[in-house]
């Protein structure tokens, strides 16, 4: 009977692993990362005494707890950039590696950066880097859609793409965080991504954003072109007649839905979404500067997990021990151990 028991749990959590995205990596440690937001403000000032780390709903302890405002954390940052390389999406004001260098190298000590370009397939231009003459390259070959190492992307199950299109948005999503999560060594990661948020697949925001929360890594989307779009839906509604088709309204109303759930990966993984009214050097530099802040309020709680004969799937969760401190942005994660 005890014998029939434990295979049982086994096989129960075998299933389970087999049905869901399972996070595994060289990393010693389990991180949990989080923001607390009270009346607009980020709070910055939490200890560990206020927080609580439930493990599938008991309390655990924790042998992490960082704040990158509070004090020079121990834990390195991997910022990875994803570009939608489609259509007109990648211009100057997007690609100049200078911005990057003085919004994000010389004022996060110790980041490092990825790059990456997608349409059908997933480019990587750079691995995570701080050498500045390696992200100029990784940018030079980006724009010109230059050489770089090719990396297959696969449709989740039951989704379809369009054969005369090649934007796979949410599956360059979850590829790219797999990646970064593949990347030896303990850190707290991320993805920004630079899209127009109009994929050529039926998938979904959720597709992407259940492997992010399994892997830990928030997703920051930036809506390109979102401002044109919106001009011309007010232009054909001025334009539109009591007998005119509404067909091309509707499909302008569509892209609009299309923008909202790539938007909606920002919150569903426990990021923000950027919706800039245009790309120029200038706003790129303000969307980078709200990357930093956004790593100077972090908050990462971590521990060593236990080794299992038979690991299971783990809920982590972070609780403020006072509800009135602010809201929990983020906190929650799924490991295996």
């Amino acid at each position: 009977m005890k014998l029939r028991l434990i295979l049982s749990i086994f096989a129960a959590c075998l299933l389970t692993a087999q049905q869901t995205p399972v996070f595994r990596t060289a990393s010693t440690l389990a991180l949990v990362r989080f923001h607390v937001v009270h009346k607009n403000r980020y709070i910055t000032d939490l200890k560990p005494e206020d927080v609580v780390l439930l493990e599938d709903g008991a309390p655990r302890k924790f042998t992490v707890f960082e704040n990158a405002l509070a004090a020079a954390g121990t834990l390195p940052v991997e910022m990875t950039l994803l570009f939608d390389t489609s259509g007109s999406v990648v211009d100057e004001g997007l690609l100049d590696p200078l911005a990057f260098k003085e919004t994000l190298l010389d004022n996060l000590e110790g980041v490092r950066i990825a790059v990456y370009g997608f349409d059908r397939n997933m480019v990587r231009y750079s691995r995570p880097t701080r050498d500045y003459a390696q992200l100029q390259a990784a940018f030079a070959a980006l724009g010109t859609r230059g050489k770089g190492e090719r990396i297959e992307l696969f449709l989740p199950p039951k989704r379809k793409a369009d054969p005369n299109s090649g934007t796979w948005l949410f599956e360059a999503v979850a590829a790219v965080s797999r990646e970064a999560a593949a990347t030896p060594g303990d850190a707290t990661r991320m993805v920004l991504v630079f899209s127009d948020g109009f994929p050529s697949t039926d998938s979904r925001p959720e597709d992407a954003a259940d492997i992010d929360r399994e892997l830990g890594i928030p997703v920051y989307p930036v809506v390109l072109g979102h401002d044109r779009l919106k001009q011309r839906m007010a232009e054909v509604q001025q334009g539109m007649g009591p007998g005119d088709s509404a067909g091309p309204l509707s499909r302008l109303m569509e892209k609009q839905m299309q923008i909202a759930d790539f938007a909606r990966l920002g919150e569903l993984t426990g990021g923000r979404s950027f919706d800039p009214p245009a790309i120029t050097l200038t706003v790129t530099r303000s969307v980078l500067t709200s990357m930093v802040a956004q790593v100077r309020t972090e908050y990462v709680v971590g521990f060593v997990p236990e080794v299992s004969v038979t690991p299971c799937r783990h809920k982590l969760e972070i609780r403020l021990r006072n509800k009135d401190a602010g809201k929990m942005m983020g906190g929650t994660r799924t490991v295996v151990h």
